[in-house]
């Protein structure tokens, strides 16, 4: 008699090993490259139906919601959300959400029903990510030594606030000698024994995915030799740092979307969070004509002016970095297998308010409705956000889920 799966994720687990053993691929082979097992993966993901990912950005400090909340069909956006009119059929902006714990100072539990135990990042890690060389990333820009997002059973996990380090993280030795090599060079070589090895065990159509994800990967590596100052050095000495300066803000954020995006696509992992700053606003985007720190820019820097012309400014700068994250996965063709939730840490900014709180979902292919603004209420808060999220990923099935929250918001999933 055919023994039943517990769950999805318990057939998932058992049709990854069928894979490997089909394929030849031994455990030794795919120990030596993270890359081999992302590859192996994406057999099983394409026959899969629903979402399987999870995307948590978070962006501090709410907004002014009178400049922040667009029409219920996402025609029409105020100032500080209208970078996502970019993404907008990608999207849901909740409506009039309230906040479990809406301030400063509570960074930790955001995504955590507690001050303990997993934050969610790291629980849908535990459960989607299962087989996957990496359980979750959690990056930032700027974000560390204000409160941690991410808690690792009730250890706190710093950003990775390096797109360097997370780069190599991921994929690998960033290799030592030489300049760029123009072929599979730095990263790439690190991987070629094993990659050699999986070549010779692919198909036709897995090669070509393969060939793919590995000019992707060069790709990222280049545009961060670009901003960095190149990633040559000598042989055995670190690469060039990258520059954590506030100047280059924005492409720090961008390059830690793509790499997320990237990742997920060679699904290295299906659970990441990406933070753009920190809760104290200790922070700038000195290139625009605001230049001050961000939180001047909430409270203050407006001089009364009931238009809050700086936060507006800046607000919609950190609209413009979330929206740029969505298309990134977007763009790698990951969005309709990732659910996104954008969190925040109150509504109104200024008067540090529990009320109206800007939260988006995006993603999931055809498990939310997307490109609306009809959902949402005062009796819902970001932790009914991200198990609306579990939800739809069907991460509720398992039991390791920590269950957040035990209502979805009404009207979100189809």
């Amino acid at each position: 008699m055919k023994k039943p799966y517990k769950n999805k994720f318990d057939k998932k687990r058992r049709d990854f090993l069928k894979v490997l053993s089909s394929a030849g691929i031994s455990r030794g082979l795919m120990n030596a490259s993270p890359l081999v097992g992302g590859m192996m993966l994406s057999r099983l993901a394409e026959a899969q139906n629903g979402p399987s990912k999870s995307l948590v950005i978070y962006c501090p400090d709410g907004c002014i919601p009178s400049r922040w909340l667009p029409n219920s069909n996402l025609t029409s956006f105020p100032i500080m959300s209208q970078p996502y009119s970019t993404v907008a059929s990608d999207c849901n902006f909740l409506r009039s959400m309230g906040h479990h714990r809406g301030g400063h100072g509570v960074v930790p539990t955001i995504i955590n029903n507690s001050w303990g135990g997993d934050s969610f990042d790291v629980n849908m890690g535990r459960i989607l990510s299962d087989g996957m060389p990496f359980t979750y990333i959690n990056l930032g820009v700027h974000s560390n030594g204000h409160g941690y997002l991410t808690k690792d059973n009730g250890a706190e996990v710093p950003f990775e606030d390096n797109p360097f380090n997370a780069f190599d993280r991921l994929f690998g030795n960033l290799g030592g000698g030489g300049g760029n090599t123009g072929g599979k060079g730095s990263v790439i070589d690190a991987h070629k024994d094993a990659l050699s090895a999986l070549n010779s065990k692919l198909g036709n159509y897995e090669r070509q995915r393969l060939d793919s994800h590995l000019t992707a990967i060069e790709e990222t590596e280049a545009r961060l030799a670009d901003l960095g100052g190149g990633l040559s050095c000598s042989a055995g000495s670190a690469p060039a740092p990258f520059a954590l300066e506030y100047d280059t803000f924005e492409q720090q954020a961008n390059l830690q979307a793509d790499i997320i995006a990237l990742a997920f696509s060679c699904n290295l992992t299906a659970s990441a969070s990406l933070a753009f700053g920190n809760h104290q606003g200790e922070f700038a985007f000195p290139y625009l004509n605001f230049s001050g720190i961000y939180h001047a820019s909430i409270h203050g820097g407006n001089n009364g002016d009931p238009s809050y012309p700086h936060f507006s400014e800046t607000r919609n700068h950190m609209s413009s970095l979330s929206a740029y994250t969505i298309k990134a996965l977007r763009d790698r063709g990951v969005l309709d297998d990732t659910v996104v939730c954008e969190v925040t840490d109150m509504g109104n900014g200024d008067a540090h308010g529990n009320g109206d709180v800007p939260l988006i979902m995006a993603g999931g292919g055809g498990a939310i409705q997307r490109g609306v603004s009809n959902a949402g209420g005062a009796g819902y808060t970001p932790l009914n956000m991200i198990h609306t999220a579990a939800v739809a990923l069907n991460a509720h099935q398992s039991s390791v889920y920590q269950r957040y929250e035990t209502d979805v918001i009404p009207g979100v999933l189809t």
